[in-house]
């Protein structure tokens, strides 16, 4: 699906993930779930691409339902894996990642819990693939790729997690930095992760002055549908949902 001026929207029902193109080249901005690689070979050819015409993946952040079939992109397809510097050390199996700062067992209690659960447990979500070999970015960066997108920095849900900035399309692909689903409770409309699945989740809340200074109409999560008001205003009602 099309969910802005070339850009497409791929998703296996709870994250989502992303296909850039530019004349007739193409990056990923995250990969989904190891087992939504056919997501992206299905769609490449109503694209009128190929796997080959695949630059680059964008890793907004080192957790599993992002960093799915990266790996496999790189080396079937040749696609350089781009991370910020401060997850590169997970998301190449490394290091482990960190402790979050709230338990799983808050939400044993929530249908959406357990629907999110068995939903990344049949995509093959439950374990981090390591990525063999990774670039780094960093924040204000802009990438010379299809795009051109440019690195906004906001960590809380990782070290590392980042946003990502198409300029001339006014287009922020923003990872989990800012969600309008929570993957956890169901709730609905702009709003950090939940704090079972944030490193920091006061640092999150603060990363969202960020999206203030950005330029940008649409908003494409990683989970939750596009939002088409504007980076500040969801900045503002993340802001006001506060924690879950």
């Amino acid at each position: 699906m099309q969910v802005a001026d070339g850009v497409h929207r791929l998703t296996g029902g709870v994250c989502n993930f992303y296909l850039v193109e530019e004349g007739g080249r193409l990056i990923l901005v995250d990969a989904g779930a190891p087992r939504d690689w056919g997501l992206l070979v299905r769609a490449l050819p109503g694209l009128g691409r190929r796997l080959e015409d695949l630059e680059a993946v964008l890793v907004t952040h080192a957790h599993s339902d992002h960093t799915g079939f990266a790996e496999r992109a790189r080396a079937s397809a040749g696609a350089a894996v781009w991370v910020h510097q401060a997850d590169v050390a997970v998301l190449t199996g490394q290091a482990k990642p960190g402790k979050n700062d709230g338990r799983a067992s808050a939400y044993l209690l929530r249908v959406e819990f357990w629907r999110t659960l068995v939903s990344l447990a049949r995509r093959g979500a439950t374990r981090l693939i390591p990525v063999k070999e990774a670039s780094t970015f960093a924040d204000g960066e802009t990438l010379q790729l299809p795009g051109s997108p440019r690195v906004v920095h906001a960590p809380g849900h990782t070290p590392g997690s980042a946003a990502l900035l198409l300029e001339g399309r006014r287009v922020l692909l923003t990872g989990d930095v800012l969600a309008t689903h929570n993957p956890l409770t169901g709730r609905p409309g702009p709003q950090v992760m939940p704090s079972g699945l944030n490193h920091d989740t006061p640092q999150a809340l603060r990363s969202l002055e960020v999206l203030d200074r950005v330029r940008a109409d649409v908003l494409l999560p990683g989970h939750g549908d596009p939002w088409t008001e504007g980076a500040a205003e969801a900045a503002r009602l993340a802001r006001a949902a506060g924690p879950s």
